[in-house]
């Protein structure tokens, strides 16, 4: 990435919280309008990669991707996902070929509830939280209670077990640890890697973060 962070300010291009059509109150839902998007801006040292890693108001929980990675992704997903031009600032230079995912079918029924890990980060009476095990019978039980209860954000799943069946090959995955993963199989994977698309790691999406961040990642990207 050059530059960490890649990073260093956000253009929002109108009144965040009073404009409707803002990205940023765009998500994971279908659109009938085109939105207003961000532009990232990035420090002069950053490189120009096909994956952006920006986060804050105009890219929460969405992937700012280049022309050549957002291509190779429609050829694998159709539908459920659409792209927003979303210009890139570089050494203030306006650089084109730039887009923001918005995924508007998240795919939860693709997940094995019962093989997954769920944990529910709950309150304590004198203060703070605590993490606890829980199960569910059906991945629709699950949401159920989140929405019933409020609990987005507190009861998520921190390792997923994907069904065996499953022949997408992007997907969405919302309640998750860090809010939203994207998953891609291993032949889209190849295809990403061989095309040399950059800015872009991997995690094995049946790893914890926790696990991934201070044990696996190491043995496949080596030291950061």
């Amino acid at each position: 990435m050059g530059h960490y962070p890649q990073v260093k300010d956000i253009r929002q291009n109108c009144d965040v919280w009073d404009e409707p059509r803002f990205i940023e109150h765009v998500h994971f839902k279908k659109v009938d309008f085109e939105p207003i998007t961000a532009n990232a801006i990035l420090y002069p040292s950053s490189k120009l990669t096909d994956l952006i890693s920006v986060t804050g108001m105009g890219f929460t929980r969405k992937l700012l991707v280049s022309d050549k990675l957002k291509k190779i992704i429609q050829e694998w997903r159709s539908g459920g996902i659409d792209f927003y031009p979303s210009p890139v600032i570089h050494k203030n230079e306006l650089i084109n070929g730039y887009w923001v995912l918005n995924s508007f079918e998240i795919d939860m029924e693709f997940v094995d509830i019962k093989e997954s890990k769920v944990v529910w980060k709950k309150r304590k009476e004198e203060g703070g939280t605590f993490l606890m095990d829980i199960s569910f019978a059906s991945i629709d039980e699950f949401t159920k209670k989140i929405d019933k209860e409020g609990l987005e954000g507190a009861l998520y799943l921190d390792r997923i077990e994907i069904k065996k069946n499953v022949n997408t090959d992007f997907f969405t995955l919302l309640n998750v640890a860090g809010g939203v993963k994207y998953v891609v199989s291993e032949k889209l994977k190849k295809e990403i890697e061989d095309a040399n698309c950059t800015g872009i790691e991997f995690m094995p999406v049946g790893l914890t973060l926790n696990e991934w961040l201070h044990n696996e990642r190491e043995k496949i990207y080596g030291k950061s």
